[in-house]
């Protein structure tokens, strides 16, 4: 979903001045598409730029975003302060492989369509009505051909050269319920990173940040400011 379902999170944060910015080939951005990750991490930075000037921002950054902030830490990383990434998933060159042979053609199924579209239709009940029409939205507006499109440039993300030179303070988080391949991804990625930090929420999924904004705005308040995360992040 676009930059709208992040309403709950940037509610419980007034202290901070939150940009929320439809990444390509979504919501207000969607005409920008196709989505590529180097491409969007660079529109990412020019936001930062033109809004903060001469200063350095704050990056949080979910899923497919948690993605781009792995490699806008790579390319920028003067331009950011500290950073919160979750649910970020690195692949292998071999497992960059396996996934173009497997999962894009499964996206472009209407099955798997189906699927993700369940998934979405589940989390409805946590959206503001006002907001509905937003997610009819998201949810009719890409096509399968679009849909793989994006799934395929998910899966082809590796770890970005240079991650290592990068003392940026970063915390990466996962839910506890996520699959292994995330808890690995975000180990290896703190590890990595002198100031990098690997942290799970206990007993959460992958799309924790949206079904509980209180605790990942609380979450990323800890980080951020530098005080103690929330008891059930260890």
């Amino acid at each position: 979903m676009s930059g709208w379902c992040w309403q709950p999170v940037v509610e419980r944060m007034p202290q901070y001045r939150c940009l929320v910015p439809d990444l390509p080939q979504f919501g207000n951005s969607f005409q920008q598409g196709p989505f590529e990750m180097g491409r969007a991490a660079d529109a990412v930075a020019g936001l930062i730029r033109s809004r903060v000037g001469a200063g350095r921002a704050y990056l949080v950054g979910y899923s497919l975003g948690a993605q781009l902030a792995v490699q806008l830490l790579t390319s920028d990383a003067k331009l950011i302060d500290r950073a919160v990434v979750c649910g970020a998933v690195v692949n292998t060159k071999l497992g960059v492989g396996l996934m173009q042979h497997l999962a894009v053609p499964l996206a472009r199924t209407n099955w798997f369509r189906a699927v993700v579209r369940r998934g979405w239709n589940a989390r409805r009940g946590g959206i503001p009505v006002t907001r509905l029409d937003d997610y009819r939205n998201d949810v009719n507006l890409i096509t399968r051909a679009q849909f793989a499109h994006i799934v395929a440039a998910s899966a082809r993300f590796t770890r970005p050269d240079g991650l290592d030179d990068v003392d940026t303070p970063t915390l990466f988080l996962t839910g506890g319920k996520e699959t292994r391949l995330a808890h690995r991804s975000a180990a290896a990625l703190a590890q990595s990173m002198p100031n990098g930090v690997d942290r799970m929420a206990r007993g959460m999924g992958h799309d924790w940040p949206l079904r509980y904004p209180d605790l990942f705005s609380r979450t990323v308040d800890g980080w951020l400011s530098g005080t103690s995360l929330p008891p059930e992040i260890s």
